[in-house]
């Protein structure tokens, strides 16, 4: 009669244990610390934590994602606050308060920069003007590893200066934003993208497709920055950028539609999808499929009962990367010692 052999998982290589591991959620994995501390360590070592979320990226489509989320983080803010959480393992962290608390936040945007193998928040502020002063402009930079705020001394251009918040995208040190330039001395103000390089400290302008009419959005496709815009018809078109700082750089991707009454784009979904809204007397969203070519209705999305209400989506997976500080860190080390 064959013995039965009880193999121990500790055994494992490894290379093997982590490949297992990395297939299952936060959630599980959290419980999975208390194991031992061979898997502890193995949880928390950082090669890990970016093999996990690689994989989850995968799942999720990296090729679609934006600057509100990154690698499993979350960057939120208001007037006076800003934080990055970490939903999955319930963190957060409040950023200390930004220089010139006065100015009001135009722009700001987050993400990681692998250049320096850490994550930052960019946020350009302005200070209207009066008879006295003029109006005033600052960019400062928020390193997370350094946990301080850092001020960038180049000149912000006119065209960076808009009344409202808008929404980010970041590729490579690069954050990009929809911007209103009045400077062409024309009456109407000229849609364009600023782009501000992180490592360089320096502003770029970059103009859009010509043929493009409205209903702008930023976001990151395929690895690249990509521009979507409606037509008269209700057809949009995906413009994707081939090469940064090139004139005549975009290359048309895809054209879909009619979708009548939408012209509101809010984000990309999972599976080659992209939310838009619109309607006429009762607002809707609508997720299409431009690979398929399929099209769905909702009447609400997660509680919001109106479009004009939400600024944006962002596909969305959970990840192990902590965004405590190091003193926290050092605390929670002391407690589980005790």
């Amino acid at each position: 009669m064959a013995k039965k052999v009880r193999a121990n998982v500790d055994e494992l290589p490894k290379d093997v244990l982590m490949n297992i591991l990395s297939r299952i959620p936060v959630k599980s994995l959290l419980r999975f610390k208390s194991v031992s501390k061979f898997w502890y360590s193995l949880i928390q070592d950082p090669s890990f934590i970016s093999l996990h979320h690689n994989l989850a990226q995968q799942s999720l489509l990296k090729k679609y994602c934006h600057g509100g989320s990154c690698n499993g983080l979350i960057c939120l803010f208001n007037k006076s606050t800003i934080v990055i959480c970490n939903p999955a393992l319930r963190e957060f962290r409040l950023l200390p308060q930004p220089p010139y608390r006065t100015f009001h936040t135009t722009y700001l945007g987050f993400a990681f920069v692998p250049t320096i193998n850490d994550y930052v928040v960019v946020r350009l502020a302005t200070r209207r003007g009066s008879d006295i002063k003029p109006i005033e402009h600052k960019v400062h930079i928020y390193i997370m590893r350094n946990d301080t705020w850092k001020q960038i001394i180049a000149t912000v251009p006119n065209y960076f200066i808009n009344p409202c918040p808008s929404p980010c995208t970041s590729l490579d040190g690069v954050f990009y934003w929809l911007c209103d330039d009045s400077s062409t001395g024309l009456k109407i103000k000229v849609k364009v993208i600023g782009a501000l390089n992180t490592i360089e400290e320096s502003f770029e302008r970059i103009s859009l497709p010509v043929s493009i009419c409205n209903g702008f959005y930023l976001c990151l496709l395929y690895d690249s920055l990509a521009l979507v815009g409606s037509k008269d018809c209700a057809c949009f078109d995906i413009w994707l950028m081939d090469k940064y700082k090139v004139e005549e750089c975009w290359t048309k991707k895809y054209t879909f539609g009619p979708l009548l009454g939408c012209d509101i784009v809010f984000g990309f979904w999972p599976n080659n999808e992209i939310l838009v809204s619109g309607g006429n007397d009762c607002w809707e969203f609508v997720s299409y499929n431009f690979s398929t070519h399929d099209m769905k209705k909702y009447k609400q999305l997660c509680g919001w009962p109106q479009p004009l209400e939400l600024s944006q989506v962002f596909p969305y997976s959970e990840s192990l990367v902590s965004v405590k500080r190091r003193v926290d860190l050092h605390v929670a080390k002391t407690r589980r010692r005790r």
